[in-house]
């Protein structure tokens, strides 16, 4: 097979692509007819917009129904959740949000948080590595579940056990 390096203006289009692929014998690629990338973008040079982030109050409430499944299972649990120091972060944590009296403002507060915007995350806002979540979404999750009781939950090794 020979490489053969043509200008961008000479780019062989989707029909080429097709009867190429079909020629060969072999599937043909999903993508057939999408456009060069140079087409995507806007004519004016500037890059798009960041796709919006979900909204704060939606992360919260998915996070609090991972921790709360997870608090029932201790098969699911993260083996860093029962070491100490993350119990006593959490814990400090949530002793900082214990004044935050509604959902809304907790929502904007955890919208504040500087580990909540990261240009490029290692991981999709709503899913938790490997490790499970920081110390700060479970604090936050947990806050989340009590603003809607009107509980105060033990501390997070209580909880555990």
């Amino acid at each position: 097979m020979s490489i053969e390096a043509r200008p961008p203006a000479t780019h062989p289009g989707p029909e080429f692509l097709f009867a190429e692929t079909v020629r060969r014998g072999g599937e043909i690629p999903f993508d057939i007819a999408a456009p060069p990338f140079g087409d995507l973008l806007p004519s004016d040079g500037t890059l798009p917009a960041p796709a919006p982030s979900p909204a704060p109050a939606w992360v919260l409430a998915m996070d609090a129904l991972r921790v709360r499944r997870r608090l029932l299972d201790r098969a699911l649990r993260p083996d860093g959740w029962s070491a100490p120091g993350f119990a006593r972060d959490v814990d400090l944590i949530r002793s900082h949000l214990a004044p935050v009296r509604s959902r809304g403002a907790l929502a904007a507060s955890f919208s504040r948080e500087a580990f909540h915007v990261s240009p490029v995350p290692r991981v999709l806002p709503l899913e938790w590595d490997v490790d499970g979540p920081s110390a700060v979404r479970v604090a936050y999750a947990l806050r989340w579940l009590e603003l809607r009781d009107g509980t105060r939950k033990p501390a997070w090794s209580t909880l555990l056990d």
